[in-house]
């Protein structure tokens, strides 16, 4: 029996885990915080949260993340976006930090494109997209 009972704890400590890294990451009551890892993922808010959507860039480039427009807003931009440098060198990688606040109830996408704004009719090098749910 006591090998059933390993196996049973063994089963119960990987649900748990695996339960745990699927949950949106709460920075602060009210905050979720959304990386790359979660791209195509569902989420499932409460109007008044808040989502920081950190993102990788390189500063050199030319390209940045700008939000795609969302015909019936559930979601606003909260300040200006930020970028978080991973090294102090010239034209090194870092994070383009946004915010946003959940405005209204209802179902959506929030998508993100990584262009070079001058390119008009370039298609993204890469599209964030995540699907909320706000009740």
């Amino acid at each position: 029996m006591s090998i059933g009972r390993s196996h049973l704890l063994l089963l119960l400590v990987a649900s748990a885990t695996a339960f745990a890294l699927s949950a949106p990451r709460r920075a602060s009551a009210g905050m979720i915080a959304i990386t790359d890892s979660d791209n195509g993922r569902e989420f499932t808010l409460a109007r008044g949260d808040r989502l920081e959507i950190s993102l990788p860039a390189t500063s050199g480039t030319g390209y940045t993340w700008q939000a795609a427009t969302i015909a019936d807003p559930l979601v606003k931009p909260i300040g200006d976006t930020k970028f978080k440098l991973d090294s102090a060198m010239p034209g090194a990688s870092g994070h383009q930090i946004f915010r946003f606040s959940i405005e209204t109830s209802g179902n959506g996408t929030l998508e993100m494109r990584y262009i070079r704004p001058w390119e008009k009719d370039t298609p993204p090098a890469r599209v964030f997209k995540i699907l909320l749910i706000v009740r």
